[in-house]
């Protein structure tokens, strides 16, 4: 029966291997899905625990080693990048002073008949006003 050392990422469990290999141990390591499970002979568990814990720093320094690693292997966009699409709240909000005007504007038309038209006239040409003062970060996409 063999002692499990637990599943590593592929560069932990290269540093791990190494470390129980030096310290004269015979580690198994058999790859899934999951990770690498290292696994040693049930007499040699305790060495390896000790070897384990011992190891421990150069464990985790490949662990920072790969997280840095994949974080440069990134593609990074060039030109003109796209910006992050807004969330639908953020899109209302862009039509907030817009609509609330044309909603004002069609309460004083339908209280004042006699002024409707040229209310009208006013608040058209102040959403007009209002949409074109937006700057491009605020209209909708």
């Amino acid at each position: 029966m063999a002692e499990d050392l637990g599943t590593w990422p592929p560069e932990q469990a290269t540093v791990l291997v190494q470390a129980l290999a030096q310290a004269g141990l015979s580690p198994q390591a058999k790859r899934t899905r999951k990770g690498v499970i290292v696994t040693v002979p049930d007499e040699q568990a305790a060495t390896a625990h000790q070897t384990l814990v011992a190891n421990m720093d150069a464990i985790a320094r490949a662990a920072r080693r790969q997280a840095t690693g994949t974080a440069q292997k990134r593609p990074t966009q060039t030109g003109k990048e796209s910006p992050a699409r807004p969330m639908a709240s953020e899109r209302m909000n862009a039509l907030a002073r817009p609509l609330g005007l044309l909603m004002v504007g069609l309460l004083l038309s339908a209280v004042i008949r006699p002024l409707s038209i040229p209310i009208m006239v006013f608040t058209i040409a102040g959403i007009i006003y209002l949409l074109g003062k937006q700057t491009p970060d605020d209209r909708l996409r």
